[in-house]
């Protein structure tokens, strides 16, 4: 599984307005094109049909409030969240649920308390310059979209994606293989056999060449690997 990353963006037309029948129904862009990301150890440009594939496929994407996924407020399943893709970027609707906080999403939207509006979603093609510091997304897998209330605990980290492009680039490796491994590696899980082998050959591939013929690596020194590696890839 390919990690998953997050974006937040300003609510500056986000909108919350009567619904048919007694309820609300919130508006707004979860995502939009073109448009440079502020720095975060890079700078990140959506690129137009980025998400055309993910939307195509018609998986079941879910709306949440600060990524909470006890707190769902619209389904595409359901109908209650509706996503497409224009000109300008991700726009979605969602119905919002005669729940405490879907009627909170609505009173904070209203109010222009929100933080924004965020989406989850894993790269399936993205492009870097020389020095890695500019990010295209060419092609991502949307995952779910939040209104953002709060402050959202994300997963990953934009410096842990940047760490593991550079890695796989370093390394000759594929980067959703060394995402997997690192995201089995840091939840604490048990390391199949082929993502022992991905760490172990990420380190070996990342030594430099003047260190002498590496001891055997054993299971339990793996959960090392995540500093060691990323002291190696920004030396």
């Amino acid at each position: 599984m390919t990690a998953v990353e997050y974006r937040t963006w300003a609510p500056d037309d986000a909108e919350v307005r009567a619904a048919d029948g007694d309820g609300m129904s919130f508006s707004g862009y979860a995502a939009k094109y073109g448009k440079r990301s502020e720095w975060m150890g890079f700078t990140e440009v959506i690129e137009p049909g980025a998400f055309d594939k993910t939307l195509r496929s018609r998986n079941e994407i879910k709306a949440f409030v600060n990524h909470n996924t006890d707190m769902v407020i619209g389904s595409t399943r359901a109908g209650t969240l509706r996503i497409s893709s224009d000109a300008r970027g991700l726009p979605v609707e969602i119905d919002l649920p005669e729940t405490s906080y879907g009627k909170d999403t609505s009173v904070v939207v209203k109010r222009g308390d929100a933080n924004g509006m965020s989406f989850g979603f894993s790269t399936v093609k993205d492009e870097w310059n020389a020095d890695w510091t500019e990010r295209r997304l060419i092609e991502v897998r949307l995952h779910e979209v939040s209104v953002v209330t709060g402050f959202p605990a994300y997963r990953s980290t934009t410096a842990q994606v940047r760490a593991l492009a550079r890695l796989a680039h370093r390394t000759e490796q594929d980067v959703d293989a060394l995402a997997d491994a690192f995201t089995t590696l840091e939840a604490g899980e048990t390391l199949t056999e082929d993502q022992t082998a991905v760490l172990l050959e990420a380190v070996d591939r990342s030594r430099p060449k003047s260190d002498p013929a590496p001891e055997p690596v054993d299971l339990s020194a793996l959960q090392a690997l995540s500093a060691l590696l990323a002291q190696r890839v920004d030396a």
